[in-house]
């Protein structure tokens, strides 16, 4: 009996069964677990709920702060920058346009400024009357007593009409973020303090600005953030609960901003200051802050995020406390949340799960038995024509179902039978096509295992006859079709490739009948251990890279030894390259040398600068000049006559990407034909005066002026005047 109940098959379920009974039991097993849960976890799940807020809210405020102290550094380095190259004066007020835009731009910013060595002043700062502000330019200079003058601007960021004068000399090398930021020599923030001009906590960032030839101090650039301003309006902007306080201290206790509408500044003029936490009107920041040094006794000890729970008048308050460092900037953000405050909604949300888990779970067992039915019926039906399909009847046919799934796997079975022949013929007509393509690679392709025993060599019947069909050929080795130097190398690469799993590449030269070829090898992984070897003859792309490195050798020598200049310059007239001779034409040591103090050929080789228009109009006419002289400068100032010979080099759209040409100095030459010119004009004058003579002489020895002047000598004046 035993051994016939071992041997008896289990028990059938039924598709229906199958799916109902267990899809019932895991919807009660879960709304029961869900509610045993949320009753149990009622409390975490406040201290969760309340936990992920404050983190939340808190880093609200630290990304906030992060952006309100990114923008005065990004300002300073922006100004740092163009007072480097000198965009920027401060001695000789310039540039000040980049504080008007940079104060337009961050609304946030309170004075952009930035002082030197030699004790000027230049800046922008915003001034705030009846809620309205207005953006002021200050300097102070050498020409000014180092009296600080105020100004306006115009709406184009120009300077405008003088509006005052400070009552007495500024020098900003005095001043406490100038001298931390020489001290330090990088970015360094001012502690808070109350500005005297307005009265509000302030911070200021400043920057050490460096010449950029010799590295030394030239100046600093600075810009002050009033805190109130921005960061309380943000902190009262933050929905902290129903009834939560948000504030931010300096560890030594000091408030830097609230949520609140408290003042945190005591006292009036000179004799203000600003309040520490223990001190504020709020009763939860002065708890909490009397709480916070009970429990650490010294705020420097708080160097992470420390989330505490304290009873202020029997409620319970929830404090996160997150550390903000940027550089010596070294603050604390206190957050504090009544739990009363969200207590409210998490009740509420607590009856609602509950009510919807019955709902679901009522709703999930009468959809069950319904969706069970109707989806077991078309199973069915397919689950027979599967069973007359693995018996071999390919001319099943089930019946169209509601079910998309359902009705898809119908049709698929109904077009199977037809489909599988064609697709036997198909991957047979594959196949072949594949088998066609490979032989036609150039390559010799060879399938072997790990230890260089060929499985399958295609491709290539060139390169298999090269190299030797019968030691090409399955069961051939590695070491029985290569010279043993080259038999090594190819299985170091196989190795390696098995070994690493990446593709080998490396090239070897073997004499065939006496020529050297040179073949590319590539190797990669096909299995555990099996490799596809890949061998293409390179002998013709090598020979034409060391033809081109040849051509490229000579081409340079040519350029580099030539004795006239050679050269390629931009349309806009900077040289791209150049040739020693032409440096040398033009009195400089080296191209080099030439092409950084020539940065605008027009204006300053050229002479007449017409010459320089009238070059470039016979290239864009005739794409090319020849024999063009003109007069140019040389290094030294003096001025050369030199031969030039250009084309102009477009793209396939016309555009002229540059112009090439040879220069030659005929400085000489025209020194020689000037000197021609000169002699031959003496030799003409010359010429000129024995042409003259000879035509008097010629003239007295005539026979007539013989003749005439025979008769005159015999005319008797006396009686010819009687």
């Amino acid at each position: 009996m035993t051994g016939r109940a071992q041997h008896q098959p289990f028990r059938k379920l039924r598709l229906r069964t199958t799916l109902v009974v267990p899809f019932i039991l895991q919807i009660m097993t879960a709304v029961g677990l869900v509610g045993f849960i949320a009753y149990r976890s009622g409390q975490r799940a406040v201290n969760d709920v309340a936990s992920q807020l404050r983190t939340e809210l808190t880093q609200r405020i630290t990304e906030k702060l992060d952006s309100y102290t990114a923008a005065p550094k990004t300002i300073n380095r922006l100004n740092a920058a163009a007072f480097a190259q000198r965009d920027l004066d401060v001695s000789n007020p310039r540039g000040e346009y980049h504080f008007w835009e940079q104060m337009q731009i961050y609304p946030t910013l309170s004075y952009v400024y930035c002082g030197d060595e030699t004790g000027s002043f230049l800046g922008a700062s915003r001034v705030f009357e009846q809620g309205d502000s207005t953006v002021l330019l200050h300097h102070s200079n050498a020409s000014t007593g180092f009296i600080r003058q105020d100004f306006g601007f115009d709406e184009g960021g120009n300077r405008s009409a003088q509006l005052g004068t400070f009552d007495r000399p500024f020098d900003p090398r005095t001043r406490p973020w100038y001298e931390a930021a020489k001290e330090t020599q990088q970015e360094v923030w001012s502690d808070v303090y109350i500005a005297f001009a307005t009265g509000f906590p302030t911070i200021t960032a400043s920057l050490p600005v460096y010449d950029r030839q010799d590295n030394t101090l030239v100046g600093v650039c600075a810009t002050d953030f009033f805190l109130p301003r921005e960061v309380n309006q943000f902190l009262k902007n933050l929905q902290i609960g129903k009834t939560g306080t948000a504030f931010i201290m300096e560890r030594s206790g000091q408030l830097v901003a609230t949520s609140t509408e408290e003042p945190m500044i005591q006292g009036t003029g000179e004799e203000s200051d600003r309040l520490f936490a223990t001190d504020s009107a709020n009763s939860t920041i002065r708890a909490t802050a009397e709480n916070l040094t009970r429990r650490y006794g010294d705020f420097n000890e708080i160097q992470s995020v420390q989330q505490l729970d304290f009873r202020l008048n029997g409620a319970q308050q929830y404090v996160q406390v997150v550390p903000f460092q940027d550089n010596d900037l070294d603050w604390l953000v206190v957050l504090t949340i009544p739990e009363s405050d969200f207590m409210e909604q998490i009740h509420a949300s607590r009856r609602n799960a509950l009510g919807l888990i019955l709902a679901a779970l009522v709703g999930a067992i009468v959809l069950g038995l319904l969706t069970s039915r109707w989806v077991t019926r078309p199973l069915l039906r397919v689950s027979e024509a599967s069973n007359q399909l693995a018996q071999g009847d390919l001319d099943q046919q089930v019946e169209p179902s509601p079910i998309l799934e359902v009705d898809t796997l119908a049709g698929s079975f109904n077009r199977m039978s037809g489909q599988l022949k064609s697709s036997f013929d198909a991957l047979r007509q594959s196949e072949a096509t594949n088998r066609a393509i490979v032989s036609a690679i150039p390559d010799l392709m060879i399938r072997a295992k790990g230890d260089g025993t060929y499985l399958d060599i295609v491709g290539s019947d060139r390169l298999r006859g090269v190299h030797g069909v019968q030691k090409f050929s399955p069961g051939k080795t590695v070491h029985e079709s290569l010279p043993p130097d080259l038999a090594d190398l190819r299985m170091h690469h196989v190795q390696q490739a098995l070994t690493t799993g990446e593709l080998q590449v490396y090239e070897q030269q073997i004499s065939i009948d006496g020529q050297t070829q040179v073949e590319e090898v590539r190797i990669l992984v096909l299995g555990v251990d099996e490799v596809l070897i890949i061998v293409r003859d390179i002998t013709a792309r090598k020979r034409a890279e060391e033809s081109l490195r040849i051509a490229e050798e000579n081409y340079r020598s040519i350029f580099e030894n030539a004795l006239e200049g050679i050269f390629q310059s931009s349309p806009s007239g900077e040289f791209i390259r150049a040739n020693p001779a032409l440096a040398r034409m033009y009195g400089y040591d080296s191209p080099a040398e030439m092409m950084e103090n020539i940065t605008n050929i027009g204006e300053q080789l050229y002479v007449d600068p017409e010459k320089r228009a009238e070059f470039r109009e016979l290239l864009e006419q005739q794409n090319a000049v020849k024999n063009f002289e003109y007069r140019c400068y040389c290094k030294d100032g003096s001025s050369i006559w030199v031969e030039i010979d250009a084309r102009a080099v477009k793209d396939n759209t016309g555009k002229v990407l540059y112009y090439e040409g040879i220069v030659q100095d005929i400085n000489d030459r025209k020194r020689r034909e000037a000197e021609l010119k000169k002699q031959l004009e003496e030799l003409q004058i010359e010429i000129d005066q024995q042409k003259r003579e000879k035509e008097v002489a010629l003239l007295t020895n005539s026979n007539y002026f013989q003749e005439v002047q025979q008769e005159i000598a015999e005319v008797n004046l006396d009686e010819f005047w009687s």
